[in-house]
């Protein structure tokens, strides 16, 4: 499961005194037991163990724009961490595999909000983990104008 292998991942990091990837799982690692704890007894999958290592991310790309221009090194950091993350998460979709999907999703005649809302609630889950879903939104407004 991809939890054991972030935990491998976390520990061999302590051993070898790598601070970067200690801190990048520290959290996600924290996140997982957060939401063990809110559903207690059930294990997480590897689509739960997904979305805390996005959330991880994005939290990350935040901190790295945030010190952009002004403190290179913990921009350095944040990169870094995001880069640690990433190797956990599936193999991301490209924008036009995103589209593709969005093209199929759409079976609707008309290009209403209650058609882009269709669409997004058909891709969703398609993408989760493997694409960023705050860029789906539009993605499906840009299809929608050239129909």
């Amino acid at each position: 499961m991809l939890k054991d292998d972030i935990r491998k991942t976390f520990t061999q990091a302590r051993l070898n005194h790598d601070a970067l990837t200690k801190d990048a799982l520290e959290a996600v690692i924290a996140a997982m037991l957060l939401k063990e704890k809110s559903a207690v007894g059930k294990e997480l999958s590897d689509a739960e163990v997904i979305e805390c290592v996005g959330k991880e991310i994005k939290v990350q790309k935040e901190v790295a724009e945030m010190w952009s221009g002004k403190n290179a090194e913990k921009e350095a950091e944040a990169n870094g961490k995001i880069k640690v993350l990433s190797q956990f998460l599936p193999a991301q979709l490209t924008e036009e595999e995103v589209m593709d999907l969005i093209k199929k999703a759409d079976v609707y005649e008309d290009a209403s909000p209650k058609t882009k809302g269709m669409i997004i609630k058909t891709v969703m889950p398609q993408i989760a983990g493997k694409f960023d879903k705050s860029l789906v939104n539009a993605l499906v407004e840009k299809h929608l104008a050239n129909k």
